[in-house]
């Protein structure tokens, strides 16, 4: 089944690069509008250009989540141009890999500010053009660090534990408005953050070699995988679907080791 969300109008955070560059790009091959937000200028306005050569309208507005001015000016521009948005990706995050006696206050500030805060600050700043929507989705974009976790991630985890909570409730407070709020929690995703961790290993290939052997699939996830998904909750094929926390990840947390 093709599912066309054309007509429809979407904003997708942080769709620079990685999971959120997939998520805009998936978007606008089934026909929606998109608007890219993103803190770097030059990668944002990448992913728009490749949006308009999927032959779909897109606008580039620059912002940083955490930042209420910011955010209040990306509403801003938004509203003028559209009185409805239909689809919100909250997907712009940060990680750091720092226990917790190694994480200062401000590195706590900076995870919590981007990942956590910036989700409220932007849904919160939108609700209006999504109420008006009539029949709107908000996706919010957690991780598998929400249920599952390891050590020396302990910013990050609370972070998208918080998402994941918050998803429930806002689903309740914003059902009646017909707007619906999930959470999607990918697993290891072929992003640049991947390549980071990668390239930080002191033995990348091994490493990678392990990490595709705990995959059920043999393979990790791409973000047009996570994109697909995205599609389908902002469809009106998932139209009875809200409150809920969707794992895509390959099988990863499924298993359990002895």
């Amino acid at each position: 089944m093709n599912i066309s969300l054309a007509g429809k109008l979407a904003l997708v955070t942080g769709a620079g690069a990685g999971i959120g560059r997939g998520c805009a790009l998936e978007l606008a091959r089934s026909g929606a509008d998109v608007i890219v937000n993103d803190i770097d200028p030059v990668s944002g306005q990448r992913t728009a250009e490749q949006i308009v050569q999927l032959g779909r309208k897109a606008s580039f507005v620059r912002a940083d989540v955490s930042s209420e001015s910011e955010v209040t000016a990306m509403a801003k521009a938004v509203s003028a141009q559209s009185d409805k948005l239909h689809i919100l990706v909250n997907n712009a995050g940060v990680n750091m890999f720092k226990g917790i006696v190694d994480t200062t206050p401000q590195d706590w500030d900076r995870i919590m500010g981007v990942d956590l805060k910036g989700l409220y600050l932007v849904t919160r700043s939108l609700l209006p053009l999504l109420r008006s929507a009539g029949g709107a989705s908000v996706i919010n974009i957690a991780s598998v660090h929400a249920q599952a976790t390891v050590p020396h991630l302990t910013a990050y985890a609370a972070a998208k534990g918080g998402i994941v909570a918050m998803v429930r409730s806002l689903a309740q407070e914003l059902g009646p408005m017909q707007i619906r709020v999930n959470a999607v929690s990918p697993g290891f995703v072929d992003t640049p953050l991947m390549d980071r961790w990668l390239a930080s290993v002191p033995d990348p290939e091994q490493t990678m070699r392990y990490v595709l052997s705990i995959h059920p699939l043999g393979r990790i996830g791409t973000p047009q995988d996570i994109g697909r998904l995205v599609v389908f909750l902002g469809s009106e094929m998932a139209g009875f679907i809200t409150g809920a926390n969707i794992t895509i990840d390959g099988g990863l947390t499924a298993q359990l080791k002895h």
